[in-house]
């Protein structure tokens, strides 16, 4: 069985990310990966972003309120009907173990969510996570964006 996993341009994550205009528009905003369900290398990646965790919710709650100059998104499972995505989520707040925000990405084939939509994402839902200071032009998180672009057929 495989997986579909979305993987959103880098630039186009956290450029577009405070708009929530998100349409997908052509194949060069949105790519998809198939991996195996338990690929072992992506679980792991998994285990990494969710022992860092801290680290975003610690950023969070001090940089949350400044739009301007940080993006936090994390990445979770979509469902519609049996279908399955891992898309990104914006994330503006965290409380008892939830993550609140805004439906980010653009579902290939999961069709009850839409870009701007109102999330609640579980702590240990999270499969990827990113921060993105403007300021200083750095990402923090991001662990499987390597390992999916390895992935792409070229």
């Amino acid at each position: 069985m495989l997986v579909k996993i979305h993987r959103m341009l880098f630039a186009y994550i956290v450029f577009a990310a405070a708009s929530c205009h998100y349409k997908r528009k052509s194949s060069d905003k949105y790519t998809s990966v198939y991996l195996p369900k338990n690929d072992s290398i992506l679980l792991a990646l998994k285990d990494t972003a969710l022992t860092h965790l801290q680290i975003f919710i610690d950023s969070l709650t001090i940089h949350g309120q400044d739009t301007n100059n940080y993006k936090f998104q994390v990445k979770s499972r979509f469902a519609d009907d049996g279908i399955h995505e891992h898309m990104w989520s914006i994330i503006f707040k965290y409380n008892n173990g939830h993550f609140d925000g805004l439906f980010a990405d653009s579902g290939f084939d999961v069709r009850n969510i839409k870009a701007g939509d109102k999330v609640r994402i579980n702590r240990k839902d999270v499969e990827d996570w990113l921060i993105y200071n403007k300021k200083d032009n750095r990402t923090t998180g991001f662990y499987s964006e390597k390992y999916l672009k390895s992935k792409l057929k070229k």
